[in-house]
């Protein structure tokens, strides 16, 4: 009977044993310390990624810019008058020139932002005589401009007009970071002196100092015109693929790239064209020297 419970006790040990070791193998399959050691690691799932198509951007247009044919006008003996409808940017430009040397000049353009209008007009006597009138100003919220004044240029020089005339036009927009309205500012500053001490010296009837404070004029709009060839020239140099036609050059009536707006009108009324040909610049006006002796004034 002994022998009997004796086996028993040890058949209930063995299942005992055998029961833990399943038990202990159960637990280190489902334990997440150090001690499973030999349980594999699932790969962390990847982290979500977009994909990001990058959406192709138009530059921006170029703000446009015309210049006009020489324009023949009939001989007057009163006052001159010219106005002009720029479609393009739902403006216009006008001149008016009395007898008495009395002058205005105006015009209006449409918003340009961060852009600077600069605008020439000029007439030319059968006798060669040019006259220019110029503006540059900040187009950001539209233009509406008036200057006007009287010359007694204008009103010797007046009689030339008794014949027939010819006169063009141009406009264009510079980036105001170009600091083209603080040179024309500067320039107008210096005509304006100009004008005051002729008129002083011709109310002090110092026939003299009149006479040179003129010459002194004239030489001030052939200065403005130098400075604005020389900077057409450099502009073209510096982007050749964007000047097809010359700043004075026109091809079919109106051309849509100008360079210098003054030296656009001073070439057109006196025919002469600049080319740019092969990438090579060739202003064919600055060898033209008598073009710019025949500038009487620029106002």
């Amino acid at each position: 009977m002994s022998m009997l419970i004796t086996n028993i006790k040890r058949i209930c040990a063995l299942a005992l044993v055998a029961v833990l070791a399943f038990a202990v193998q159960q637990t280190m399959a489902q334990c997440d310390c150090p001690c499973a050691k030999n349980k594999p690691v699932a790969a962390p799932a990847a982290y979500p990624t977009e994909t990001q198509t990058a959406t192709p951007t138009t530059p921006p247009a170029s703000a446009p810019s015309e210049a006009s044919p020489a324009q023949s006008a009939p001989a007057t003996q009163e006052s001159i008058s010219h106005n002009v409808l720029l479609k393009k940017i739902n403006g216009n430009v006008n001149i008016l020139i009395n007898t008495d040397g009395s002058w205005l000049f105006s015009g209006s353009s449409k918003a340009e932002k961060d852009k600077d209008f600069d605008i020439s007009l000029a007439l030319k006597t059968k006798s060669g005589a040019t006259y220019v009138f110029h503006w540059v100003g900040d187009a950001s919220h539209g233009v509406e401009f008036s200057k006007q004044g009287k010359s007694s240029i204008l009103k010797d020089d007046f009689a030339l007009f008794k014949q027939e005339h010819s006169y063009a036009w141009s406009y264009r927009f510079y980036e105001s970071a170009a600091g083209k309205r603080q040179q024309y500012e500067e320039h107008q500053k210096k005509r304006e002196e100009l004008a005051r001490e002729e008129k002083e010296a011709r109310e002090r009837h110092d026939l003299k100092l009149e006479a040179e404070k003129k010459a002194e004029q004239k030489n001030e709009a052939q200065k403005v015109l130098a400075e604005e060839r020389a900077q057409e020239q450099q502009e073209r140099q510096h982007a050749p693929q964007q000047r097809q036609n010359g700043g004075g050059g026109i091809i079919g009536g109106i051309v849509n790239n100008v360079g210098s707006t003054v030296n656009s009108v001073v070439n057109t009324v006196n025919n002469v064209a600049s080319t740019a040909v092969s990438g090579a610049v060739s202003v064919a006006s600055n060898a033209v020297s008598s073009v710019g002796n025949l500038i009487s004034s620029i106002f």
